[in-house]
């Protein structure tokens, strides 16, 4: 079931904040000496239902991400992205209306809003958007984040600047558009046990497959055949977690050729192999039903009555 949090992140903190949000998000904000600039982390882990958030308003916000991050982002009811958003990739959006964040899996991203001063733009914004993948960007961002308030007002000018000469270097491609992107998705979504090729991907988007790759790419920052393998390794972390299915089985089910290549994928993604991710995962959510428990236990003994108690040759 789908729980709907809103969260306006603050803008122009006077100091460095964190705070914890219905238990599996955590928003930390971080002061900067220039009031205009504003730098937030959002981490999301150990859910199972989408949460969204609403970030606040400037005049261009910058979102990357710290590790891979399935999420939807709309702005004034326009659907700007809906997918995964690959690690040290940044996505940035233009314009003075509030944005709106699903974050529909486990997620690490960083918020950098440029308030009221103009943003460095050497070149304009295909649709006031971007999505760019950088890690020298990525691990900017992280610094700004560690850094003395005045060192964070003169890095995140730095970060903008090089972001937007990044983008200005990109060939000129307008990016799939999100219908098209969110058709593919469903499509890719019912089919993680087949193969698919580029061609059949291009064909339920309605291009030739070379448009469609270029397209594609600037839309995601990653290839389609990227995009596949990071959409299996989601949907097999969800049914680490959820299920008790083998790994044999998760495997096959995600359209793995067999359980070693599975993990092997699965490791060069997260870092760590399926069986450690699921122990991890598991033992983090137990401790959290355990504190739940503690804390009602103080309300519920009051209560008379109550019991003691890489892939195949194609894109699959």
């Amino acid at each position: 079931m789908q729980t709907d949090i809103a969260i306006k992140v603050s803008l122009g903190s006077i100091r460095d904040v964190f705070e914890t949000i219905d238990d599996c998000l955590h928003v930390e904000h971080f002061s900067a000496a220039d009031p205009n600039i504003s730098l937030a982390k959002l981490t999301r882990g150990n859910g199972n239902r989408a949460i969204t958030t609403s970030l606040g308003s400037g005049v261009g916000t910058f979102v990357v991400a710290a590790r891979d991050s399935e999420l939807r982002l709309e702005q004034k009811g326009r659907v700007l992205f809906q997918g995964l958003m690959i690690e040290d990739s940044v996505t940035f959006v233009e314009g003075p209306d509030p944005i709106a964040v699903e974050l529909q899996s486990d997620a690490c991203l960083y918020v950098l809003t440029f308030l009221r001063e103009p943003y460095w733009r050497p070149c304009s914004v295909v649709g006031g958007r971007f999505n760019i993948r950088d890690i020298r960007l990525a691990e900017l961002v992280g610094e700004i984040s560690e850094s003395s308030p005045a060192r964070r007002s003169e890095l995140t000018r730095d970060f903008s600047r090089m972001a937007f000469e990044r983008y200005r270097s990109l060939p000129r491609v307008h990016p799939l558009s999100a219908w098209r992107l969110g058709r593919v998705r469903r499509y890719a979504e019912s089919r993680l046990d087949q193969r698919m090729s580029l061609e059949e991907l291009a064909d339920v988007a309605g291009f030739s497959r070379a448009h469609f790759a270029a397209t594609f790419k600037a839309a995601t920052s990653m290839s389609a055949h990227e995009f596949l393998l990071r959409m299996r390794i989601q949907a097999a972390a969800r049914l680490l977690i959820c299920t008790d299915l083998a790994l044999v089985e998760i495997a096959l089910q995600t359209g793995f050729q067999n359980q070693p290549h599975f993990t092997t994928v699965f490791k060069r993604i997260t870092a760590i192999t399926p069986r450690k991710w699921r122990e991890s995962r598991r033992s983090a959510a137990m401790v959290s039903s355990l504190e739940h428990v503690v804390d009602a236990a103080a309300v519920i003994e009051h209560l008379p009555g109550e019991p003691e108690g890489y892939l195949p040759h194609d894109l699959h």
